[in-house]
């Protein structure tokens, strides 16, 4: 994303159109509802739109390998409760985010959970309870078939815990591989959650190549859209 540090009064060919641009932290600080207003380079003092708020959906639409989960890492870093599906399997740029990774994951009555995780799990639950924030990868290796269905499973059982637990910002890294029918087959459950998560505060973060390949609520029900130029004839 270009950094500038002011924003620009619109052209005079423009109408009604304003574009405002911000440094990525002041960007940052938006989202948070942390900055309102900033000055256009003559000084004009220039209100913000409202920021990101819980609830809200956002779809980050790119062809692979153009940053797209570079640029949604510091973004949910402005949410307090994240839960990051990984369904490529233990990618890497999701990996240095510095997230919690669990290859397992609480069934209803998660506090009573007594898992393979369940170390890690105190620790997510003790950070919650003291007000901190909990940043969680939800994924495992799927080098194998094996693996491959072990992970489609565990993503099944993570949208399923994000709904009623509720609270958390649900990030769909590479949402094709989600929500293709030749391959995990989980688009269902994805639309509901577009759909219904409002109302419980939950925000649904997605990030795929092209909206042809995926289901249209990504795209339709998200209240903010990132999308990069090879992908614009791409998202109608």
């Amino acid at each position: 994303m270009t950094e500038l540090t002011t924003a620009r009064a619109p052209a005079p060919w423009s109408g009604d159109v304003q574009v405002v641009f911000l440094e990525w932290n002041d960007y940052l600080l938006w989202l948070q509802g942390k900055l309102t207003h900033t000055l256009t380079e003559w000084g004009e003092r220039v209100k913000l739109p409202k920021p990101w708020f819980p609830g809200e959906h956002w779809a980050f639409v790119g062809p692979t390998g153009q940053g797209k989960t570079t640029q949604v890492v510091p973004i949910l870093g402005t949410r307090k409760f994240v839960l990051a599906l990984d369904p490529k399997g233990k990618d890497t740029t999701l990996s240095k985010s510095g997230y919690i990774r669990v290859e397992e994951l609480p069934a209803r009555g998660w506090r009573r959970y007594s898992g393979p995780d369940q170390k890690t799990w105190r620790k997510i639950w003790r950070d919650i309870d003291e007000g901190k924030p909990a940043r969680v990868i939800v994924g495992g290796d799927r080098r194998t078939t094996e693996q491959a269905m072990a992970l489609r499973d565990l993503l099944d059982r993570a949208i399923k815990f994000a709904q009623e637990s509720e609270g958390w910002t649900l990030y769909v890294d590479e949402f094709e591989l989600l929500s293709s029918q030749r391959m995990m087959r989980l688009a269902d459950q994805i639309d509901d959650m577009l759909i219904t998560a409002r109302d419980s505060g939950i925000s649904v973060v997605t990030s795929y190549q092209a909206q042809a390949w995926v289901s249209h609520h990504a795209s339709r029900q998200a209240r903010k859209a990132t999308v990069w130029p090879q992908s614009v004839e791409l998202l109608k």
